[in-house]
């Protein structure tokens, strides 16, 4: 018999860290989301995700005779639907990790996941809406059981935001870039190219902590020129994410960031931070100065990326979720994923489903056509016109000598630095480029 508790205050469950940690390994697909310490950091920082107003923890701990063998990290948020007050219980995580799902070991994941379905359907009238967000095949709470499709409860799911994950299957960057469609690789050998002769292009990678700061600081000075300065996933200024990036930079996190900026004349223009955990690395965030897109600096970041994953020797490289038509593109193998929803009977929630069901009904559902762009991106370039302003970028004195201060001190730390010509040298295609001789 599988019994189920449930902890609000994650200290509750701190005796257990150790044997959460080791379930997640011991998982079909161990993740650094659904560590002990990943929880801590996303609570830190909760009341800057959505929804606002401080949701409640429900962390599950599934036990059979006195040992764990699994959990599920969800919260209790409240709402306000049809001018009513309901409750909602989803993933702690949603909407920041990747594939957020019940953790067990996969001969014990379809028992768990009946015992903790039984525990929150006893516990309905908690909640109106239940959603499970970016469930893929293998997920033990797929599909929802009889209980949470009939009676009291009515459910429904459909297609969510696939992952995105790049199958690490050659030995160098040279047989990656080969195995990329011709056009692709013209592409990329171009603006490359296009790149290196544009100035002296520079890049800085850094895990060692120090060097990391630096680097972290450089990388906000490109989001600031960022489109994703202007929206909720920027790292800018005084932004919420900041504390979470932060946090995640602690010594005790399992994930270990590592951080990498591109330098055109002693400037950052474009910046990924990764996070490396067991045979993975995940590319967290990535940005690039507008000012400076006709170099495609994006693409020059994307690859030193990949070539990081390849010559640290990780098994794959996960570009989480979304952007399908873009990171295919990268030979990115595509996980679909569904969101299942069930809702309690009467609620508020599926009153609203009611009715906007209706309203499509009468009023027409605008098809799917798969986007091949990003819509937000879209959204904001059509507000600003950010998409013609190829404004000259290069920053005045104070910026460069800030900057430089900055480089230095990342240099002073572990890592990599190449320079132009030691860059052009690790690319699998000629770029023409030579070391600058002073005059």
């Amino acid at each position: 018999m599988i019994e189920i508790r449930c902890c609000h205050q994650l200290p509750e469950a701190a005796p257990f860290r150790n044997a959460i940690n080791a379930l997640n390994l011991a998982s079909a697909r161990p993740d650094p989301f659904s560590t002990f310490e990943y929880y801590e950091n996303h609570l830190r920082n909760a009341e800057h995700f959505p929804p606002p107003g401080n949701p409640r923890l429900w962390l599950l701990l599934a036990f059979s005779a006195g040992e764990l063998v699994g959990y599920a990290a969800l919260k209790q948020s409240r709402h306000r639907v049809l001018g009513l007050r309901a409750m909602k219980l989803d993933w702690l995580t949603a909407h920041v990790a990747d594939r957020p799902h019940l953790v067990t070991r996969p001969a014990q994941a379809a028992a768990v996941g009946a015992a903790v379905y039984a525990w929150l359907l006893g516990r309905k009238g908690e909640w109106g809406l239940l959603e499970f967000q970016q469930q893929d095949a293998a997920s033990p709470l797929l599909p929802a059981p009889v209980d949470a499709t009939s009676g009291a409860c009515r459910s429904r799911d459909w297609p969510n935001l696939a992952n995105a994950t790049i199958a690490l299957r050659w030995n160098s960057i040279a047989g990656y870039f080969a195995a990329l469609s011709k056009k692709s690789r013209s592409n990329v050998s171009r603006q490359m190219r296009t790149l290196l002769a544009a100035g002296d292009v520079q890049l800085l990678t850094a895990s060692d902590p120090d060097a990391r700061a630096a680097l972290f600081e450089l990388y906000r000075g490109v989001e600031a020129h960022s489109w994703k300065a202007q929206t909720d996933a920027g790292l800018g200024g005084d932004h919420p994410w900041l504390g979470y990036y932060t946090g995640l930079m602690a010594p005790e996190q399992p994930m270990q960031l590592v951080i990498q900026v591109l330098l055109l004349d002693g400037a950052p223009i474009a910046g990924l931070i990764c996070g490396a955990f067991g045979q993975g690395l995940y590319a967290l965030h990535i940005v690039y100065d507008e000012r400076t897109a006709r170099l495609a600096p994006g693409s020059a970041i994307l690859l030193m990326g990949v070539r990081m994953a390849i010559e640290g020797g990780y098994r794959f490289f996960n570009l989480l979720r979304g952007s399908g038509y873009y990171k295919t593109r990268w030979l990115a193998d595509m996980t679909e994923t569904r969101s299942l929803q069930v809702y309690r009977a009467g609620s508020a929630f599926l009153w609203r489903r009611v009715l906007g069901d209706a309203a499509r009904r009468w009023f027409g559902r605008a098809s799917d056509t798969g986007a091949l762009f990003n819509a937000v991106r879209r959204e904001i370039d059509d507000r600003t016109g950010a998409a013609g302003a190829a404004a000259a970028w290069l920053p005045g004195p104070e910026e460069r000598a800030r900057y430089a201060a900055v480089i230095a001190q990342a240099r002073r730390g572990a890592g990599e630095c190449l320079s132009a010509t030691q860059l052009a040298a690790v690319l699998p295609f000629e770029t023409h480029r030579t070391e600058r001789v002073a005059a």
